[in-house]
C-alpha cells in the first residue's frame, strides 16, 4: 500500500506532459478545492481528476480483490460517494469537474488531452 500514490502517478505525469507541450498555464495538485484535483485551469473554472480503475471503481474494468471482501466493498464505496460528493461540491461552486480514467491516458494521451480542451475552451 506504500507503493499507491494520491498524486504523480504516471497518468498524471502523461497528462500535464501533453499539456504543457501545448503551452497551457494550469495547477497541479491543488490542496484548497474540494477533492484537491490533480490539474486546475482557475481561469476558466475546470478541475480535472485523473482516477484509477481499482480505486475509483471503473465500470468496466474493476475487479474486486478475493481476500478481505467485505472491507474492500466499503472501502470502494466510500471511494465512490466521496467523488460523487466532490463533484458535487464543485459544482455548486461554479467549477466544471472532468474525470478520465488512467488507462484511458495510456492508450491515448491525446484524446484525453482534447476532452481537457473541450473543457475549458
Amino acid at each position: 500500500m506504500q507503493r499507491v500514490r494520491s498524486t504523480g502517478t504516471q497518468a498524471e505525469l502523461l497528462i500535464r506532459r501533453e499539456l504543457r507541450r501545448l503551452k497551457l498555464y494550469f495547477a497541479p495538485n491543488v490542496k484548497s478545492l474540494p477533492g484537491k484535483p490533480d490539474i486546475v485551469f482557475r481561469r476558466k473554472r475546470v478541475a480535472v481528476f485523473v482516477d484509477s480503475e481499482f480505486w475509483h471503481c471503473h465500470p468496466n474494468r474493476f475487479t474486486m480483490p478475493k481476500s478481505n471482501t467485505r472491507y474492500w466493498v466499503c472501502k470502494i464505496a466510500r471511494n465512490v460517494s466521496r467523488d460523487e460528493r466532490v463533484n458535487a461540491q464543485l459544482k455548486s461552486m461554479g467549477w466544471r469537474v472532468l474525470r478520465l480514467w488512467e488507462q484511458d491516458i495510456y492508450r491515448n494521451p491525446s484524446a484525453a488531452t482534447r476532452r481537457i480542451l473541450r473543457a475549458i475552451k
